[in-house]
């Protein structure tokens, strides 16, 4: 017991001689009672209420964001570049930069008389092959009608030979004709005979041909046809149209300049679907790997500073693009189609990709935290008394931190209150 006494004696003499040296030393006298408040929750004294803006410790969402620049593009088939496909000298022009046309609206005309004749030519040549086939289809079954009426004819004249030839015999039996006579009467029959085996084998003929030539016929009305169609094609393309809704973003050839179809169509107005944007968004290679399909983004241009504009990522591509030594990746992401009507392609984008979230935690202004040596704390207000209070701290976001231990909801931290400089004043001139 003794010994404890000693010892607790030289420690007080010790942390006695330790102030004394402090204080006459003209030492932070303060500080230490600083310290001391921190941890005993007693004020400190060398600051004043009115040297801070009171807040409230919140409850609130706070998001993990990462921020990147990008561009407004235009999605995939929604710039389209519109050329001739026949040579010759443009006759028209119906559009200027700036207009909007609708699919399937004829903005330019090129010269086509020759087309109009080959055309014409071709719808005489299909009306030739229509009539023809008409007429096969007509003439066939008359052909085989006949070819039937006249086996019936022969058989008719087979029959009475036969009754000659019977009467014939007859009569050359009573000695009434000669010989000759009835040889007449079988040479008759084997005539006759020998027609209708001709005119049955005719019949076959012409009903086997029939169908084949209304083939024929059929396939060449189909050709004119396909002859006719390809000379329309070709006059259609006298007519340029517009293949999507779009507004007119340039025009290379004038109204009286002659186009000239080669192996590649030449382009002289080009259509942009100002619908069919995205933002192109170039992430830092720290920060791709918090990002992913589907995150929400907010996005800001340069002409309307003032309005965020909404976004959803929808791709992240692979390959990493590298200028001056800096690698980012390629982010596309979708656009809301109500703002779409405001935003221009090319524009810049700073955009702010949320990643991820942290609900309902506690978040006090960024302002109000202090840090000394590996200690964060903030200045908390215990009725009239500030003291120092150590904290824990999480996600920030913008100028509001969350905060993982120290404080509760409802406590009142504070934000130093910056001064203004005094203004000095001016020396009168004697």
């Amino acid at each position: 017991m003794n010994n404890s006494n000693l010892i607790r004696n030289l420690l007080l003499l010790s942390l006695v001689a330790l102030v004394g040296v402090w204080f006459f030393r003209g030492g932070p006298i303060d500080s230490l009672i600083e310290k001391v408040s921190r941890f005993s929750g007693k004020s400190a004294p060398q600051t004043s209420i009115k040297d801070f803006e009171w807040k409230p410790v919140e409850v609130r969402d706070v998001h993990q964001t990462v921020l990147a620049t990008g561009t407004i593009t235009l999605k995939t088939g929604a710039e389209v570049k519109i050329g001739a496909r026949i040579s010759g000298q443009l006759k028209e022009l119906n559009v200027q930069i700036g207009d909007f046309v609708k699919s399937g609206t004829v903005i330019a005309k090129i010269e086509h008389d020759d087309l109009l004749a080959r055309v014409t030519r071709r719808q005489a040549e299909l009306s030739s092959e229509e009539a023809q086939l008409a007429k096969t289809r007509a003439e066939g079954p008359l052909g085989i009608s006949k070819a039937q009426a006249e086996i019936e004819e022969l058989l008719a004249q087979l029959k009475l030979s036969k009754k000659m030839l019977e009467r014939n015999t007859e009569l050359l039996d009573q000695g009434v004709i000669s010989t000759t006579v009835l040889d007449q009467s079988v040479e008759n029959l084997d005539v006759l005979r020998a027609k209708i085996k001709v005119a049955e084998e005719e019949l076959k003929l012409r009903e086997a041909r029939f169908p084949h030539d209304v083939q024929l016929a059929d396939a060449d009305v189909a050709k004119a046809q396909a002859t006719l169609f390809e000379e329309e094609t070709q006059l259609s393309y006298a007519n340029i149209t517009a293949p999507i809704d779009g507004v007119v973003a340039f025009i290379s050839t004038q109204k009286g300049e002659t186009v000239v179809a080669g192996l590649s169509a030449p382009t002289f107005v080009t259509l942009i679907d100002l619908r069919k944007l995205e933002a192109t968004v170039y992430v830092d290679e720290t920060d791709i790997g918090r990002v992913a399909v589907g995150q929400e983004a907010v996005f800001t241009v340069d002409s309307y500073a003032d309005k965020f504009f909404k976004g959803l990522v929808r791709e992240i591509r692979p390959k990493a693009v590298i200028k001056d030594n800096v690698v980012n990746y390629e982010v596309i992401m979708d656009i809301e189609k109500n703002q779409l009507s405001l935003l221009r392609p090319e524009m810049t984008a700073n955009v702010i990709v949320t990643t991820g979230v942290h609900p309902k935690v506690l978040s006090i202004p960024k302002g109000a935290l202090k840090r000394r040596e590996k200690e964060t704390f903030v200045a908390l207000r215990l009725g009239d008394k500030i003291v120092e209070r150590a904290v824990k701290t999480g996600w920030r976001e913008g100028a509001a931190l969350e905060i993982l231990s120290g404080l509760k909801e409802g406590d009142r931290v504070g934000v130093p209150v910056k001064k203004k400089p005094k203004k000095g004043r001016r020396k009168r001139r004697g």
